[in-house]
């Protein structure tokens, strides 16, 4: 009878022990999980100022923003389209009126210390009678001496459309010093560009 009494005495302490590691192991797991989310700050994200977004400030010269061509003669009509636009009153107008390889606005945005952060460009576009190879979207990768590290294109804006929001992203990339952003007519027809944006987010 005694051993059967010690047996059951040994049962029960048996299993407060293993209930309280049960416990024990929750309440670690629990602290650390709270520890880790008090840590963990959630990305930000901060707009990018730009000169003349929506090319509210603009005339011939287009304020804030370059044109170029692939090469030879002037081959587009661009400008300022005052009766079309999705932000103010003004947008920027492009047409191809001589075959050419593509024609483009750019500006420039310089980017010091910020590798490895995610970036994107969105910009309003319009189209009409666009040929295959479309109008885009690019983010241009620069060393401080301007050459390419890499270049990143949106899906092109092909046919004819009403508008909609284009948008690229990608991750800045080491010895980035400066970026372009650009907005490309790589074939024939017309293209709208407005309320051009762009953001960075930092990493976790």
């Amino acid at each position: 009878m005694m051993t059967c009494k010690k047996s059951v005495l040994f049962g029960v302490v048996s299993m407060g022990l293993a209930e309280l590691l049960a416990v024990s192991l929750i309440v670690t797991t629990s602290l650390m999980f709270s520890a880790c989310s008090e840590g963990t700050n959630p990305p930000q994200t901060t707009s990018v100022p730009l000169n003349n977004p929506s090319f509210e400030q603009s005339d011939q010269y287009l304020e804030g923003w370059g044109f170029s061509q692939h090469a030879g003669k002037p081959a587009y009509a661009v400008s300022i389209d005052t009766t079309n636009s999705t932000d103010g009153n003004n947008s920027y107008r492009i047409e191809r009126e001589l075959v050419q390889s593509w024609g483009m606005i750019y500006q420039w945005l310089p980017l010091d210390n910020a590798m490895g952060k995610t970036i994107k460009l969105t910009a309003m576009i319009k189209s009409e009678n666009l040929g295959p190879d479309g109008f885009d979207l690019n983010l241009v990768f620069r060393k401080a001496n301007r050459k390419v590290i890499s270049n990143i294109a949106s899906e092109a804006v092909t046919g004819t459309n009403n508008w909609q929001r284009i948008s690229v992203t990608g991750v800045i990339p080491a010895n980035t010093a400066q970026l372009q952003i650009t907005a490309v007519l790589n074939d024939a027809g017309t293209a709208w560009v407005d309320d051009v944006q762009v953001s960075i987010t930092d990493k976790n």
